[in-house]
């Protein structure tokens, strides 16, 4: 079984259906091939709307695998994190209206993929979301802080960032960090039903809007990528970064020197 489905509805409707594992984490594998059908689809011009689903009931995405960043030599950490910039980065400047659909829990990494979507339809009650970097020892790198800010106010981030405070959908959706609630049952239907609605959007209406949402970010994500790709990376390579995953991959809490 292929780690991601693509499924169309229609011509105008794409769907790519996250199935890497129970948790949906990204390993070094994961990321490159969700970059590569990014790349794919983008250049396709029947396209108006793009869903990001998840084929499990529990966790939307749990973030990275634990196991890509420990243990690893500073030249694999650096590859890593280089692939999984620029696979957010894909994601985040794809050329048409996005739609995660939120069906579970929604962490780290999987959480900067909800907040790199145009729109966040989450389930209602049994899921969280949060970006749990600080906790394991982690920084954030500069444009997912910068939309975060942009989206729920300086305060908000600020407390998510720090905190790294895991928040249940009627908070998630009092800030704005998603869009739309729904019952687990009605979830999927209600995203395709509104992705049904941007399908109706011309080539020209699709891409533009889209364009000019995401053109402020253009020269600062070209400013800061490979800053952002050295302070992550440098990160992961401490002590503390390391411990950090150790602590995800064995299940308890993090022992951290500093």
């Amino acid at each position: 079984m292929s780690i991601f489905a693509e499924i169309f509805h229609g011509e105008r409707i794409l769907e790519i259906r996250m199935q890497t594992n129970e948790k949906n984490t990204f390993d070094l594998n994961a990321f490159s091939t969700f970059g590569g059908i990014l790349k794919k689809h983008a250049q396709n011009e029947n396209l108006r709307a793009l869903l990001l689903t998840s084929a499990q009931t529990q966790f939307f995405s749990n973030g990275i695998e634990p196991t890509l960043m420990y243990g690893k030599s500073d030249a694999e950490i650096k590859e890593a994190v280089t692939i999984l910039i620029g696979t957010v980065s894909d994601y985040f400047l794809f050329p048409i209206p996005t739609i995660s659909i939120i069906n579970g829990h929604c962490m780290a990494a999987g959480a900067v993929f909800a907040l790199f979507s145009d729109y966040r339809y989450m389930v209602d009650k049994g899921a969280r979301i949060g970006f749990s970097e600080a906790i394991v020892g982690l920084n954030f790198p500069s444009v997912p802080t910068m939309v975060l800010k942009d989206l729920v106010g300086y305060k908000n981030a600020r407390d998510l960032l720090y905190t790294g405070k895991q928040i249940k959908s009627p908070e998630a959706k009092e800030i704005g960090l998603v869009d739309e609630l729904f019952p687990a049952e009605s979830l999927f239907n209600e995203g395709l039903k509104f992705a049904s609605s941007l399908a109706k959007l011309t080539y020209n209406s699709s891409r533009g809007m889209k364009t000019a949402l995401r053109d402020f970010y253009h020269p600062i994500l070209s400013k800061v990528f490979e800053q952002d790709i050295q302070h992550f990376a440098r990160t992961i390579q401490t002590k503390d970064g390391q411990e950090g995953f150790l602590s995800l991959i064995e299940k308890r809490r993090p022992n951290f020197i500093t």
